[in-house]
């Protein structure tokens, strides 16, 4: 029966979060907002919202806050993946050619806040009788990320070539908010059907959450990402993959904060620490890939060496987890 529920949550979110993404770009496009600003920030929000809603359901309908962090940093993991699977679909050469340095900007934040939310493993200091000091630090952090977004990536940089949008801001901006609505309805039955699974099939919260719900979550990146490689805009995509994995992270103090039955970090598996450290190094590689693949000419057929080290990096990172 979960699994059935399972199932119907996951279509319901891979379709509304697909469409969520595309009604978000038509939005962006039709204000004055460049791309490459949207892919980190207005896409990648509405791309993350799935993450967002289910682990809100998962420390509300059901007491399971290591469902959250194996969402979390389990979805930036497989955020990092993706670029892999786009470097296999991207036919000309590596994808990390057309990707410019002002991502590293987001990126060095995807790195900094899976860091900052660790030392919450470490530390149980709350702040306004709510939430861990770590979540408020993470929080403020995000919005550094922000200005910081806001303030190096060109905001006149066009769309991806491809076809004009012909629906209108109007429609845009409704059927936005009825995708959100499902989302946040798929997002409620994903975390309760998740923790029965877990329950049922012994495998626990942290291995479902990173895998099973953290798969679910992130397939609208997946979408959007490819569909932003096949028109020619990796830089979006990749943008996009970084700016998600800054806002995955801000997930953690807005559960935090809904979490009332004491400190969301204390009452979760310590293998989380592992995922959080994980999750900065593979941006870590991504990094390595953007500032260096235009320099080396190592490839495995076009796909570059370091698309193959966030492969490699990520079975690793699997065999930890599964063990742990």
């Amino acid at each position: 029966m979960y699994f059935l529920l399972f199932i119907v949550a996951s279509i319901l979110v891979i379709y509304s979060g697909i469409k969520l993404s595309d009604y978000g770009d038509v939005i962006a496009t039709k204000t004055p907002l460049g791309h490459s600003f949207v892919g980190v920030t207005f896409i990648a929000l509405f791309t993350s919202l799935p993450e967002l809603i289910s682990s809100i359901g998962s420390v509300t309908i059901v007491d399971a806050p290591d469902l959250v962090f194996g969402n979390v940093y389990g979805s930036n993991m497989f955020n990092i993946l993706i670029i892999f699977l786009l470097d296999a679909i991207f036919k000309k050469d590596s994808v990390f050619q057309s990707v410019s340095l002002s991502n590293i900007v987001t990126a060095s934040f995807a790195i900094l806040l899976p860091l900052v939310s660790a030392f919450g493993f470490l530390l149980n200091i709350k702040v306004f009788g709510l939430i861990n000091l770590v979540s408020l630090a993470i929080f403020v952090t995000y919005l550094l990320s922000m200005y910081s977004a806001y303030r190096t990536i060109d905001m006149s940089d066009s769309a991806a070539e491809g076809d004009e949008q012909e629906v209108s801001l109007n429609k845009a901006v409704f059927m936005f908010m009825v995708m959100a609505s499902i989302i946040v309805f798929a997002g409620l039955l994903l975390s309760k059907s998740a923790d029965a699974i877990a329950e049922s099939t012994g495998l626990g919260r942290t291995v479902v959450g990173s895998f099973l719900l953290a798969a679910v979550t992130s397939l609208p990146e997946v979408s959007a990402c490819i569909g932003a490689v096949r028109v020619g805009s990796p830089n979006m995509a990749i943008g996009n993959l970084l700016g998600s994995n800054v806002f995955n992270v801000t997930v953690i103090p807005v559960a935090d904060i809904f979490y009332t039955r004491g400190d969301i970090f204390a009452a979760s598996s310590k293998v989380n620490l592992t995922a959080a450290i994980s999750s900065a190094i593979i941006v870590i590689i991504a990094v390595l890939g953007i500032q260096q693949d235009k320099l080396s000419k190592f490839r495995f057929g076009h796909i570059s060496l370091y698309s193959v080290y966030i492969l490699l990096f990520y079975v690793v990172y699997s065999v930890i987890i599964v063990r742990g």
